[in-house]
């Protein structure tokens, strides 16, 4: 990993020797969550376990014939992770989303075997669509007496009439009954070979059985939370395209849970350094008690119509709001500086920052932001530190400069290194290269407008940045 280092006065090093406030704001740190999902468009509830708790929720095991899918609830904290699997993109329960199917099956076919914990059951919810209208719905709940199966079992569910030929259908299953309030983490259910029964019946379940799987992964940046809707994708992705170091967090608005793109049914793309609760949004934070501030960092934004962006952050104390800020993010092509100030009435105890790729009235899908070198000037990323971990500090002076600007090594590091400068729209005004670098650095800049702007040293693949004022 290449280190992003910043050059401070010595008097401040102390100040910022503690944790950070901004965790990973170069985005710098990520953690890979390998997982399979099974083919055929099912949706799992490992996208939002993994992004949650690291934790799996849905996997392949062997079944009654090749692989079966298994589902287990798992409680972690105050978080229930539900597992589900659903064929469509979509809330079954809302009878959004579904597959194309046209016949009228009377039951459904499968194996199974499970493992219910105290009074929990799983859950089969089975619903024929026509013109977009659910025109049948069929719930199945799976528990015996003792509540355990434990080898594979033929199952035949009645389902419910079908008035009408249907154009589409929807199946979810979850190791819990998401509708009860008897949810135990450990309870665990498989299903294999599923499949429709009935006189004529010939079309069958796509994937179902569960015989097929693809490998994914999901993508978090180390210390932010990322929201998740469960179907198999945050919206959130770590992006080579970078204002500093080697990458920067991209946020997509996804379509909706009903895989529309109008009418509000879509889902903006969420990170946050608190965390989520199911259906309620962030919450949390990380402790804090200055009463001003300025967060400031790089981003991109290509919105989708008229959308914005938007980064906030929220102060608390216990519990409560005592203050914050929010800064909305219109449309640049290019990586493009911003600030924002904000403050409390009250002490705080906790601060929050939240990142979103669209508003909350955004009506089409594909808005993307990409965010870099988030700090909150109190508390920059890093300290001051060698740059080849020799003795290779900087000095820069003046500061505030007038004609030149001078960066000095107390040490010059062994290999190529590269001095720019730019202002804050990210354009480099300035840039030299050297084979060998000199003693010192300078900059003529008198030519430059009033104003705010930045240096960065490279060397060995170890960045140094930080700000200075041209008088």
């Amino acid at each position: 990993m290449r280190k992003l280092l910043l050059f401070l006065p010595v008097f401040l090093l102390a100040i910022y020797a503690g944790a950070q406030d901004c965790p990973n704001g170069d985005f710098e740190n990520w953690v890979s969550h390998p997982y399979n999902v099974p083919d055929s468009n099912w949706y799992t509830s490992n996208v939002q376990s993994l992004s949650q708790a690291d934790t799996l929720t849905v996997w392949k095991v062997t079944g009654h014939s090749g692989q079966a899918i298994h589902l287990q609830t798992a409680i972690i904290g105050t978080d229930t992770l539900q597992a589900y699997a659903i064929n469509t993109a979509g809330d079954p329960k809302s009878g959004s989303g579904g597959v194309p199917y046209t016949q009228k099956p009377t039951s459904i076919t499968g194996y199974y075997r499970y493992n219910m914990v105290a009074n929990d059951s799983a859950l089969m919810i089975i619903e024929f669509k026509k013109a977009g209208v659910v025109i049948s719905a069929t719930q199945f709940t799976f528990r015996n007496v003792s509540g355990s199966i434990s080898t594979f079992t033929a199952f035949s569910f009645p389902l419910n009439a079908i008035p009408a030929t249907p154009d589409s259908v929807i199946i979810g299953i979850a190791s819990s009954n998401l509708e009860g309030t008897g949810i135990q983490s450990g309870s665990w259910l498989e299903i294999d070979e599923l499949a429709f029964a009935g006189t004529g019946i010939t079309e069958p379940i796509a994937g179902g059985s569960f015989d097929s799987w693809t490998a994914q992964t999901v993508d978090n940046p180390s210390s932010w939370t990322a929201e998740t809707h469960g179907d198999n994708g945050t919206g959130v992705a770590k992006s080579t395209d970078h204002r500093a170091g080697s990458y920067s967090v991209q946020l997509t608005t996804q379509p909706g849970r009903s895989g529309g793109g109008s009418g509000n049914s879509v889902e903006v793309s969420q990170i946050t350094t608190g965390n989520y609760s199911p259906n309620s949004g962030p919450r949390g934070g990380l402790p804090y008690t200055r009463t001003s501030d300025t967060i400031s960092g790089f981003y991109k934004y290509i919105p989708a119509g008229t959308d914005t962006g938007m980064l906030l952050v929220m102060l608390t104390a216990s519990g409560t709001v005592v203050g914050g800020a929010n800064h909305f993010f219109n449309a640049a092509s290019a990586w493009t500086y911003f600030e924002m100030p904000f403050s409390a009435g009250t002490t705080p105890d906790t601060i929050r920052i939240d990142i979103q790729s669209g508003s909350w009235t955004a009506d089409t899908a594909g808005s993307v932001l990409k965010v870099d070198y988030l700090q909150l000037k109190s508390q920059p990323l890093l300290a001051v530190n060698d740059l080849t971990n020799a003795a290779a500090k900087v000095l820069a002076y003046p500061n505030p400069a007038n004609d030149v600007f001078n960066l000095r090594f107390d040490k010059v590091p062994a290999g190529s290194v590269n001095a720019k400068i730019y202002d804050l729209m990210g354009r480099v005004i300035d840039s030299r290269n050297y084979t060998a670098a000199p003693s010192v650095i300078s900059f003529q800049v008198g030519y430059l407008p009033t104003g705010m702007y930045f240096y960065e040293v490279s060397n060995n693949g170890n960045i140094m940045r930080d700000k200075f004022m041209k008088k």
